[in-house]
């Protein structure tokens, strides 16, 4: 590493390090003074409390890095400007360039070390503190112990389940129904009692019903080969947001309701959001050096970052809200923030390259 990109990496880690102290400090602050009447009713103790504020400086961290570091590099660059650096840089024929891939390459290492800490430390705070919340707080379960009116899809059959216990691996009053073809159906099946098992299904009091021939057949026992996965549907419906999962279990999640034809937009924004919402602080990196391009007071640049950063989070709410509808694809919903800022910062970096 030369001498210059030590310099700016050790400038920028001071500048981000005080911005994000700050920032978290400040965050911390409000949230205890939100929910510090709840956890006091709640008869929460000092170290609950701080368990569960400990637990939410990672999550604090993973939401406001991209912002902070946006704010970092804007106030580095405006006071290199200030004390003149980087006029002499030009007059030692060391372009604007040379900085601005050194912090695009840092940035995506940076983006790279946030979406690990976000999946692994990020994922665990979320968890801690919806629970704590939750079960301690408002006194209620955080996980799902049973499903309601669930309704699966598996080759040939569509099935309804009306009650299935999660922990237990069975349900009651199951409904199969089976079509041979495009709007004929082949069979009605009913038990009142289930039992799941590895790749079928064990069904007792079993009343096969063929509407064709109007014959009905009564079975003790009945197997069926499906595959139905509850504790999938049970992190659906749990009250632990998708951000609470890792992206290896969102994934996994995704391809298991494929297969039983369930609903996956919601799913499938968050899976990509996984992704493109560490990689927004790319982005605002992009964004900081475009704008000093064109402004270099510092008042008017921090001004000016802020007011980007809410226009690119209310662009990034909008996207993933409207995929999150099934209105536009997932991918699309999560990364059309990225996308159409990313693609307005490289217009104006090239711009000013070529002058």
């Amino acid at each position: 590493m030369s001498v210059l990109n030590r310099y700016l990496l050790r400038q920028n880690l001071f500048y981000t390090a005080v911005l994000l102290f700050s920032g978290t400090m400040v965050y911390l602050i409000v949230d205890f003074v939100g929910r510090m009447n709840a956890m006091v009713e709640a008869g929460l103790g000092a170290f609950q409390v701080l368990e569960y504020f400990a637990f939410k400086m990672p999550l604090i961290v993973a939401q406001t890095l991209p912002a902070i570091f946006m704010l970092g590099v804007l106030i580095q660059l405006a006071m290199m400007h200030r004390s003149n650096e980087l006029v002499a840089m030009e007059s030692s024929a060391i372009s604007f360039r040379k900085p601005a891939v050194f912090f695009i390459g840092y940035a995506l290492v940076v983006f790279m070390l946030l979406f690990v800490f976000s999946e692994t430390l990020g994922v665990r705070g979320e968890q801690v503190t919806r629970q704590i919340w939750n079960q301690d707080v408002r006194d209620r379960e955080a996980a799902v112990e049973g499903l309601e009116d669930v309704w699966v899809k598996d080759r040939d059959y569509m099935i309804h389940i009306e009650r299935a216990h999660i922990n237990e691996g069975r349900g009651k009053d199951f409904t199969a129904y089976k079509k041979s073809d495009p709007g004929k159906l082949q069979e009605i099946i009913k038990a009142p009692e289930f039992e799941v098992h590895k790749n079928r299904l064990l069904l007792r009091d079993v009343t096969v019903f063929k509407p064709h021939s109007l014959e009905r057949q009564s079975l003790q026992e009945m197997e069926m080969e499906v595959k139905i996965d509850l504790r999938s549907f049970a992190l659906v419906d749990s009250d632990l947001p998708y951000q609470a999962w890792s992206i290896f279990t969102l994934s996994a999640l995704v391809n298991q309701l494929k297969e039983s034809g369930a609903s996956v937009e919601k799913i499938s924004t968050a899976l990509h959001s996984k992704i493109a919402y560490p990689f927004a602080l790319v982005v605002m990196t992009l964004l900081a050096l475009a704008l000093f391009t064109r402004i270099k007071n510092i008042y008017a640049l921090v001004t000016l970052g802020l007011v980007i950063v809410f226009f690119y989070y209310t662009v990034y709410v909008f996207g993933v809200s409207y995929a999150e509808e099934g209105v536009t694809a997932p991918f699309v919903g999560a990364w059309t923030a990225n996308v159409f800022f990313g693609i307005l910062s490289l217009l104006q970096l090239f711009w000013m390259d070529r002058r």
